[in-house]
């Protein structure tokens, strides 16, 4: 879309920024109160049933910061979200750092694209692959750096 119509990119990155957002809450609510329910099978449905504990070790010790970084990467941010409810991180941090890493992340795509857009697209599309797996493997080791300290 922001493509198609570039003079809106920064009014659609707004509309992305509070639909992630409330997504992020809805995602939260399932981890915090629905785990056993709904949270279990979706991580399950996602594949990322072994990682999630070391998400929520994470949370636990840097909740802010994680949810903020996590925001930047391409890998699903519902799961850190459910993570940070079961992990029962304070809502008004979580709510906060959410709606703030995902409002820079859209704000970089905006920007990128605004300032060379096609090639932007050209190059997520080939290498974005790669980018989830450098992502994954920097949660893994911010993970392993944890646990060996």
């Amino acid at each position: 879309m922001a493509l198609v119509r570039p003079k809106r990119i920064w009014a659609l990155s707004l509309i992305c920024t509070v639909a992630s957002s409330l997504g992020a809450v809805v995602g939260y609510v399932i981890g915090y109160g629905f785990w056993n329910w709904v949270g279990v099978r979706l991580v399950e449905l996602y594949g990322f049933g072994e990682g999630f504990t070391a998400y929520q070790h994470l949370i636990e010790q840097w909740g802010v910061w994680i949810i903020i970084a996590k925001s930047l990467t391409p890998i699903p941010f519902k799961i850190m979200a459910i993570a940070a409810g079961v992990a029962a991180m304070s809502p008004s941090a979580f709510l906060a750092s959410a709606a703030f890493g995902r409002a820079l992340h859209f704000a970089i795509i905006a920007s990128l694209i605004s300032l060379w857009g096609d090639r932007v697209m050209a190059l997520v599309s080939r290498y974005g692959r790669m980018l989830a797996v450098f992502s994954v493997l920097l949660l893994l080791s911010l993970a392993v750096a944890y646990h060996l300290r």
